[in-house]
């Protein structure tokens, strides 16, 4: 029974889509872009990379509990649960019909679609707009793409538990074969369709086959500290930890660090945030000294990045050595820690308001270099320049 309302749901959305599609035909296109970039928010992702590209629109079909940017079309806010269910329903191929005839080509960010992704992955979807000679771009953002089954791989050949290693620990259907399973039709819809693929190939390991270019960040620039005056106090550091999945980022370890290290006597404060405002976690971010970011990864994430352009110290697991795509050099921009190393490297923080100061220096610095809007920006615009050649 399932199933069949499943595919109920795909056909009303496909008619949905060619209606929308057809309506829009009949009249003049205002403000066409080259760009859509959607349809749902991570991590300010859909924001940013909108804010940092020449000629896109950001679109997202739902508000995010916990960001409030603005977009270039969002649906206005409902409390209405009849239209909650019919917008889940219709907006999405609705909006895509008349996009469609709007740009030169989508932005995918993360795994989700206009129409029922869970159904075929986006095949669909992916296929209506080749068809149209319209550009498709796949930004894969983490769990999206990710593979359990391939990052079990990975955790036995480096000796390093992983992202993958506890994503069972969350809900067993992460651990289960359709899951795992599901990422690989993912990958294989990308493969298929996607002209211009982005994702970080260690740190998110899948099933995709085709070339990919470095996952980007976009901070930002007018947002980058210039101004370390907060560590001209240092006797009790501010020491934060925000994590947005605590199993996955390694909280359980970081509360016995901070259990142990207050047992020895060290004065400091800890701050831990989980699920709250992004504006909660931004104010926080401009008092901390130091930052306790994500121990079971190989970049340093969105979060990573906001944390070292506020100015803090910031501890990761994220490892040149191990992610390829991290530029040389990147070590020495954060405190580079493995799960069993947070007590000892943060207690070489608190005891050394230098070594935390020079390492906050550095870690603004490399955003600078590598991950604000206007350098990431200008290197995805070129990429999608490219693959506009002949549209």
């Amino acid at each position: 029974m399932y199933q069949l309302v499943v595919r109920v749901r795909f056909f009303v959305q496909i008619v949905t889509l060619h209606v929308s599609y057809a309506l829009a035909g009949l009249r003049k296109v205002k403000s066409p872009v080259d760009w859509i970039i959607g349809p749902y928010e991570i991590a300010g992702i859909v924001h940013q990379l909108a804010n940092a590209l020449p000629s896109a629109r950001s679109v997202v079909l739902a508000p995010h509990p916990f960001y409030t940017h603005s977009y270039g079309w969002s649906p206005e806010p409902t409390t209405s649960a009849l239209k909650t269910h019919l917008r889940s329903l219709f907006l999405g191929p609705w909006i895509m019909g008349r996009l469609s005839r709007a740009a030169r080509g989508f932005v995918y960010v993360s795994a989700e679609g206009f129409i029922n992704s869970a159904f075929d992955h986006r095949n669909y979807e992916f296929a209506f707009l080749k068809r149209r000679g319209l550009r498709v771009v796949c930004y894969f953002t983490g769990n999206d793409i990710r593979s359990p089954q391939l990052m079990k791989q990975l955790e036995l050949e480096t000796g390093r538990p992983n992202l993958g290693t506890y994503l069972g620990n969350l809900n067993p259907v992460f651990a289960s074969p359709g899951y795992d399973a599901s990422k690989r039709l993912i990958a294989q819809a990308a493969d298929q369709f996607a002209d211009v693929i982005f994702n970080a190939d260690t740190d998110q390991r899948s099933y995709l086959t085709s070339p990919v270019h470095p996952f980007q960040y976009f901070h930002d620039d007018a947002e980058v500290v210039r101004s370390f005056e907060k560590f001209d106090d240092y006797q009790k550091p501010i020491v934060v930890h925000a994590p947005s999945s605590p199993i996955l980022k390694g909280t359980p370890l970081v509360r016995a660090a901070i259990e142990l290290l207050q047992r020895e006597g060290l004065e400091f404060e800890y701050v831990e945030l989980s699920g709250v405002p992004h504006e909660q976690v931004r104010l926080a971010l401009e008092r901390a000294h130091i930052v306790l970011n994500q121990f079971y990864s190989y970049v340093p994430g969105v979060f990573g990045i906001e944390a070292m352009a506020a100015g803090c110290a910031m501890m990761v697991s994220a490892d040149e050595r191990l992610e390829p795509q991290l530029p040389t050099g990147t070590n020495d921009a954060w405190v580079v820690t493995e799960h069993h190393e947070i007590a000892h490297r943060l207690r070489e923080l608190i005891l050394d308001r230098d070594l935390a100061l020079n390492k906050a220096i550095a870690g603004r610095d490399w955003v600078r270099r590598h991950a604000v809007a206007s350098v990431s920006g200008a290197e995805v615009s070129r990429i999608l320049s490219e693959s506009l050649d002949g549209v």
